[in-house]
């Protein structure tokens, strides 16, 4: 197992200008480590589990989702992604483009559109979820399994933490809500009857 990380120079040098500024200095370690580690393991999986299929890691988060949720509409697509509902629509022409999801259209409201995946989407992201899990391995192999779970446990309460900060002082943007996915009563789009194929 690889030795304990200590503090890259840049970082030092940060903790040396900052500790000067009342800056609590665990907090900013803690946040400054999360945001680089994401970047660098999401920048490895994008490269190689995802690149070879010409998927970006918001198309595959995007597919992802509708193959473990089903069919689901743009607004809550966006929620997975932490964005507007008019920033999802790229990643969804995109993806339709190349004939991996569908669009459906409510037969009770004809406003609501949801987004399915075809047949060639959930053969090409099953696909690639094997390639990026392989990655997940390879990636998190440095830690013990104590230590993958220590891991995932402090980013969902990070996580949690954020959300309810974001709202509590940002109330027009909606936190997203783990249930959205889980409800019973959310299993077709806005509790309606089962949408049709947009024509």
């Amino acid at each position: 197992m690889p030795a304990r990380q200590d503090a890259l120079p840049y970082e030092q040098l940060i903790r040396t200008v900052l500790a000067s500024t009342g800056t609590d200095l665990d907090a900013q370690a803690a946040v400054f480590n999360l945001d680089h580690a994401a970047m660098d393991v999401i920048a490895t999986m994008e490269a190689l589990a995802l690149r070879p299929h010409e998927l970006t890691h918001a198309g595959f988060v995007v597919l992802m989702t509708l193959w473990i949720t089903g069919p689901r509409e743009t607004r809550e697509l966006a929620a997975v992604l932490r964005v507007t509902k008019g920033a999802i629509v790229g990643s969804v022409n995109t993806l339709e483009k190349r004939g991996l999801v569908r669009r459906l259209r409510s037969d009770i409201d004809r406003r609501l559109v949801s987004v399915e995946l075809t047949d060639t989407g959930l053969d090409l992201v099953m696909r690639v979820q094997k390639d990026w899990h392989a990655l997940e391995v390879e990636v998190t192999r440095g830690l013990t399994v104590e230590e993958q779970r220590t891991l995932a446990s402090l980013c969902r309460k990070m996580a949690a933490g954020a959300r309810a900060l974001r709202a509590d002082r940002n109330g027009h943007i909606e936190p997203l809500n783990p249930e959205l996915f889980l409800s019973e009563t959310t299993k077709m789009p806005n509790k309606l009857a089962p949408a049709r194929a947009r024509r």
